[in-house]
This record gives C-alpha cells, structure tokens and sequence, in this order.
C-alpha cells in the first residue's frame, strides 16, 4: 500500500514538473534572448544560456523608442481607472441584483448575462461613430468610460461573492436603522476583500493586454498604449530580438507582479464567487 502510493505520487510530480517546463520554457527563453546580443541569438543550435550576459537590449529598446516611458505611464495610468472603476461601479450593480429584493431582479440579471454574448466586433461601428461625433476621438475616453460603466462579467463575479454573504448581516443592519447603503458600504464590502482584490486583477490585466481598443480609437503615438507600442517595435525593428524580447519582459513584468503578490486573494476570490 505504501509503495503504491509513493509511485502514485512520484508520477503526479513528474506529471507537474513536465507541465511546468512546458509552461514556463518560453518565459525561460524570453529572459535568455533579452540578455543575449544580436549574433547570440542567430546562433545554432541555439543556447540558453547567454554568453556574455548583456542589458544592452533594454538601452536600445529606450533609445530607439523614445515614448516607451510614456507608453508604459499610459498604460498603468488607463488600467488603474478602469481597475478602481470596475470595482466601484459592477460591485454597485451586483449589490443591487444580490441583496435587494424585486420582482424584476432575475429576469434583468438574465439581460446582464446575455450581453456576454454580444462580440465586441458587433458593436464597433457604432461606438467608432458615436466617440468620433462627441469628440472622444484619440483620447483615453474610449478606453475608460465604457468600463466605468460596468461590465456584465464582473457583474456577476461580484454578485455571486455576495450571495455567499450571510443574510442575517443585512438584517442586523436593519434593526441598528441602516439602509441599503450602509449595507452595501459598511458590511458588504468589507467582508468581500478577495473578490475586490480579484476583480481589480482582472480588470488591470484585460485592460494592460488590450490591443485591440486602442488601435481603433487611439491615433496619437503619445497616447498609445504598452501593447500596441509592442507592435510599433516589432515593425520597425523585427531583425533585433534582444530588444523585442526585453519589451515584451516590460510588458509581462507588472501582470507577473501584481499576480503572484495577490495570488492568495486571487484564489480565494474566484473560488468563493462560484460557492452557491
């Protein structure tokens, strides 16, 4: 019985080291041509290891880009708005549809859900249309607001949190003269610290990834964000890896960070949002 279980173990750590080095070879690979030279990385066969090690790559990149800083401000600087923004506005609405009490709530929170399933694709001439006609054009606006004004899936992430908060709080607040609000403020959201943690992440990250958006609405270069500045960097400079390379370490950099310095609240969030 014993040596059954150690071999069931051993094969279920061989089975996770094999899928670590498949998911983590080509992060190895990133950091190993960031730190080469150009001729190392037209070597063959090719190795992992640099010799010499180099950050010349990084000097290039800031030299050769010169809004890469500015770049890099705008993209921290949209992702905390629509982050903060998320949070206040989807935890607001899934309140509504968690603890208030109305006929109507199921059949809205279904309308909610069935946005999801409207590609962003279809509505993009209409929100070109309309930015361009109010003059939000090559601003951040088009970035930002459509966010602030909540997002079904973080809807529902929020509001299945809150169902899994006891309704005997909400009671207690009643007889102590509170109302809806300071449910929502003062007990509510104190108790829902993974899910805020969480939904701040997936906010961050969705919005620090996204090409797509402001290639459409942006012109400017100096608005430009991180990602579409990666591709501004591989059209002018495609034969130079090493500095391709350290500006996708850039832009990996801070969703590594923020991830793993909040991975407990991440877990816990997420999996607290599926209980009922």
């Amino acid at each position: 019985m014993y040596r059954a279980k150690l071999l069931n173990r051993t094969y279920s750590y061989l089975f996770l080291l094999i899928g670590l080095l498949i998911f983590i070879g080509p992060l190895l690979w990133l950091i190993s041509t960031m730190l080469k030279t150009q001729d190392q990385t037209y070597v063959f066969p090719p190795k992992l290891l640099p010799d010499p090690f180099t950050l010349s790559a990084f000097t290039r990149l800031f030299e050769t880009m010169s809004l890469m800083p500015r770049w890099i401000a705008n993209s921290f600087s949209v992702s905390i708005i629509n982050g903060l923004g998320t949070i206040l506005t989807s935890s607001l609405i899934a309140f509504g549809f968690a603890r208030t009490k109305s006929r109507l709530r199921s059949w809205l929170f279904v309308v909610v859900l069935a946005t999801l399933m409207i590609p962003s694709q279809v509505t993009l001439i209409p929100m070109y249309i309309l930015f361009s006609k109010i003059g939000w054009y090559d601003t951040w606006l088009p970035l930002t607001i459509p966010v602030l004004l909540a997002n079904p899936y973080f809807i529902f992430l929020f509001r299945q949190y809150f169902l899994t908060l006891p309704r005997e709080l909400d009671e207690a607040t009643y007889v102590d003269g509170g109302g809806y609000w300071t449910i929502y403020s003062r007990v509510v959201l104190p108790l829902s610290g993974p899910i805020i943690i969480s939904g701040f992440i997936f906010s961050f990250v969705f919005t620090w990834t996204d090409y797509f958006t402001p290639l459409i609405f942006i012109q400017s270069e100096k608005l430009q964000m991180m990602s579409v500045g990666l591709q501004l960097i591989m059209g002018k400079n495609s034969q130079d890896l090493p500095m391709m390379a350290a500006g996708s370490f850039l832009a990996l950099l801070p969703i590594a960070v923020i991830y793993f310095s909040a991975q407990k609240y991440f877990v816990e969030g997420v999996v607290m949002s599926g209980i009922k």
